[in-house]
Formats: structure tokens, sequence, C-alpha cells
């Protein structure tokens, strides 16, 4: 059987996919460990109106839980992670942003773009609509890889180009 040949659209897609993963992997434990120690120096409680509904009241640990902060708690909070992120040296858009959401959406707009290059794969078209299921969708991705992979350049040559572009 034949190996697919990927055309230069995906090979590039491919290889923007790459970087995009290995920069949120930098990125994300910079970013939880500073997150983790500024929540655990804290301690914050959750805000009120959420144990009024139900919530069990507990202290906040852990990022996903941070939109359970109070107003005040959060703008300590995200202050102290504004200042953390500038001391590690990330590079931010806006001074409002988080490195790793920056890179998080970089990743997955990798994705999305590599997913709807399998439209001109005969049989693959339908998962080029990018309506799937996070399963699925891990499955075409990892398909999508496979295939386009051995065209790609190896990683030296593709933080050559990317150095190139970004001076």
């Amino acid at each position: 059987m034949a190996q697919y040949q990927a055309n230069e659209e995906q090979i590039r897609l491919s290889e923007a996919l790459l970087v995009a993963m290995a920069n949120e992997d930098v990125i994300r434990p910079i970013v939880e460990g500073y997150e983790t120690a500024i929540l655990e120096k804290h301690r914050f409680k959750i805000d009120p109106k959420w144990t009024d509904i139900g919530v069990e009241d507990h202290v906040i640990l852990h990022r996903k839980e941070t939109f359970l902060l109070s107003d005040a708690d959060a703008k300590v909070f995200f202050e102290e992670c504004f200042a953390a992120r500038d001391e590690a040296g990330l590079a931010v858009d806006r001074p409002d942003s988080c490195p790793l959401l920056a890179a998080e959406n970089l990743r997955i707009s990798a994705e999305n773009a590599l997913i709807k290059s399998l439209a001109c794969i005969p049989g693959l078209e339908p998962f080029a609509t990018g309506i799937l299921s996070l399963n699925t969708r891990a499955k075409v991705l990892k398909l999508a890889l496979e295939l386009f992979l051995p065209s790609c350049s190896d990683a030296k040559t593709i933080l050559q180009r990317y150095r190139e572009m970004c001076p």
C-alpha cells in the first residue's frame, strides 16, 4: 500500500502544530508553577456566592477553580500572576494576557487548520468540518500527524525556519 504524500500546506500546518505543541509544553509548567504557588500562598476560599448555591466551601488550590474566587481575591491572584509572568520573561500581546492561555489557543488554532486540511483527502472530507467529539478530534489529529509527519522537516530545520520568520 502506497504511503500518502502530504501536500505543502499539510506539511507546513503539521510543522506549525508541532511548534505550537512544543511552545505550550515549555510554557505550561512555568505558568502552572507560579499559579499554584500563588494559590498555596494565599489559600483563597471560594466566594460565598458559590456556597450560597450549594458549592462546598473549600480552599482553591488548582487553576481550574479560580473562577470561584471573589472579585477581590481574583484581583490579587491575577496581579501576582502578571508580576510572576513578567519576572519569568514570558511574552504576551496584552498586559492582561495569560501566556498559557495564549499558547493553548495557538495550539487549538493549529489543530483546527490541520484538521481542515484533510478536506482534500478522499474519505476524510467529513472530518474536515471540525465538528467532532473530543475523542474523535484526538483520533483525527493523531491520524493527520501520522499521515503528514513523514514529510515534515526535522526539528532543527523547523526551528531555524521559525527563527528566521520571527527575528
